[in-house]
């Protein structure tokens, strides 16, 4: 028997969420398993891949605003359609899609209710409480890392937990273009060291630490200084090539926006940064494991699940320019180290995090919900 999820979430430009989902929806197997999409927002070029691949899109045109009569307007008609299409599965995806998911579902009677927490909570006592809510109206709260279980049970969510972490197309990634391929692709020069970070330009990510860094590498290095990549875009992107203007920086600092394909960019790169003041399993910085490039990361939320300081990569505290100045100018200056740590990463990262091998976990989750469900019934 089919079983039929239908996955909520808040839009499909590209992220970190967004791209999991892309991967799980592509990765199910269409025998045992019928996928449709609900979004608060409609657009983006995930939403184009997915209809690609024959995955229906609705927008339920609630945007960010999760209350008032628009919102219920949009709930009720997700409702109706779960109903009608007697779907098996509700999964949710970060804390608003979550939420109108599980009051649609629960009003549509869907047997199994998911919520997928895949961030920290920030400081927003809406969103504390939202996800206090989202704990008891689902079945089960899936996260990616542990941390982020301990997150939710300390800010009182009281729920029943399951994690299952990223996964990545470990493939796709071993095996990219050459650094010199991919930094004539991009514009930069061939013999200087390039230090990248791909993500959202928000808040959370920390970039201004990374920016920071680079200038306390200047003033160590008689202004010299590695070209500095950041892939994405984001709400943080004007102030951020302000920020580079002001401290002398923008002669070497190169913002891409999105990019459909991100491995010619970490190709291109000697170290990837993390740097991050918050992070539940980066996705971003799984791929760049999975490409063999030498990695510093901030010991923030589940990263520390993912780097082992010294064995993987290295973890910094947050908010430390001087520390993270230090550990890229350690692997930038001594590559035999920062190749022993790139190849043990890419070697953990194909053993446990591989994306079939996650998304076959998650399969198996859903079928004991779904199981369970029915013998209760």
């Amino acid at each position: 028997m089919t079983i039929r999820v239908a996955y909520f979430a808040p839009w499909l430009f590209t992220g970190g969420t967004q791209r999991h989902l892309q991967q799980v929806v592509e990765l199910l197997d269409r025998s045992r398993f019928e996928p449709v999409v609900f979004t608060l927002r409609p657009g983006g070029d995930v939403e184009r891949e997915l209809r690609a691949l024959g995955v229906p899109v609705t927008s339920l045109g609630i945007g960010s605003n999760v209350v008032g009569p628009r919102a219920m307007r949009g709930m009720l008609r997700a409702a109706r359609w779960l109903r009608e299409a007697r779907v098996d599965i509700v999964h949710g995806y970060q804390w608003r899609p979550a939420l109108v998911g599980a009051i649609a579902g629960r009003v549509a009677r869907v047997p199994v209710v998911l919520a997928g927490k895949r961030s920290l909570t920030g400081s927003s006592l809406s969103e504390r409480g939202a996800w206090r809510g989202i704990a008891r109206l689902s079945d089960t709260v899936l996260v990616n890392a542990e941390a982020l279980r301990e997150q939710g049970e300390c800010l009182g969510m009281r729920a029943h937990w399951a994690v299952v972490r990223n996964g990545v197309d470990v493939a796709r990634f071993a095996s990219p273009e050459t650094r010199e391929a991919a930094r004539a692709r991009l514009g930069l020069d061939p013999n200087r060291a390039v230090v990248g970070t791909i993500g959202r330009l928000e808040p959370r990510k920390g970039y201004e630490v990374l920016l920071a860094a680079m200038q306390v590498i200047a003033a160590r290095t008689n202004g010299t200084c590695p070209q500095v990549l950041l892939v994405g875009d984001g709400p943080l992107r004007e102030a951020l090539e302000r920020r580079t203007d002001e401290v002398g920086l923008g002669h070497v600092v190169r913002f891409t926006g999105n990019l459909s394909d991100v491995r010619p960019a970490l190709a291109a790169m000697d170290v990837f940064v993390l740097p991050s003041h918050e992070e539940g399993m980066s996705n971003a910085l799984l791929e760049a494991m999975a490409s063999g490039r030498p990695v510093v990361a901030t010991a923030v939320g589940g990263t520390g699940e993912l780097v082992a300081d010294g064995r993987t990569g290295l973890l910094v505290p947050p908010a430390a320019p001087a520390e993270l100045a230090e550990a890229v100018q350690c692997l930038l200056h001594d590559r035999p180290r920062a190749a022993q740590l790139a190849a043990a990463a890419q070697a953990f990262v194909g053993r446990e995090f591989g994306a079939r091998a996650r998304v076959a976990e998650l399969e198996r989750l859903y079928e004991a919900a779904v199981d369970a469900r029915r013998t209760r019934a």
